[in-house]
């Protein structure tokens, strides 16, 4: 069992990594005239990646039960993802990456409380509190002065 300070250290790192990536990509599209191929290239790669460590880790289990759940719980994560690689290839050149950034997490922010508050998609109970409001509220006003500016 890991510290949650372990997971804090992950999720930076992983959000750390997000702020890279979307950048690069947003590059890549603006280089190329296409967010389009832009993004195809980014799934291709994450593809051949993923297809390798599973070819070396299968876990014939796992992959088996694929077949017990609805379809929509691995349909729909991957549409959403390419809407969202897409919508960031594309909006990184035009609308500048700290702006995305702040909109991003604004919303995120909205949503995940909502999933969290309520338990939904299989997430922990976690209530929203007042000062958690209050952080929330504190963070979306930031996302308006960002942007307005």
């Amino acid at each position: 069992m890991h510290s949650s300070w372990f997971y804090v250290a992950l999720a930076v790192a992983a959000g750390a990594l997000g702020g890279i990536h979307v950048p690069i990509n947003g590059a890549l599209g603006a280089r190329i005239g296409s967010a389009l191929v832009a993004t195809f290239t980014f799934y291709g790669v994450a593809f051949l990646v993923i297809a390798a460590a599973n070819a070396v880790m299968l876990d014939r289990d796992a992959l088996a039960s694929l077949s017990r759940v609805p379809a929509w719980t691995y349909l729909l994560p991957g549409l959403i993802s390419v809407v969202v690689v897409g919508a960031n290839t594309y909006l990184i050149p035009r609308f500048g990456a700290v702006n995305l950034f702040v909109c991003v997490v604004a919303s995120q922010l909205v949503v995940r409380s909502a999933i969290s508050h309520f338990g939904w998609l299989a997430s922990p109970v976690d209530p929203m509190s007042w000062t958690k409001v209050v952080g929330a509220a504190m963070v979306l006003a930031g996302a308006v002065l960002v942007v307005r500016n």
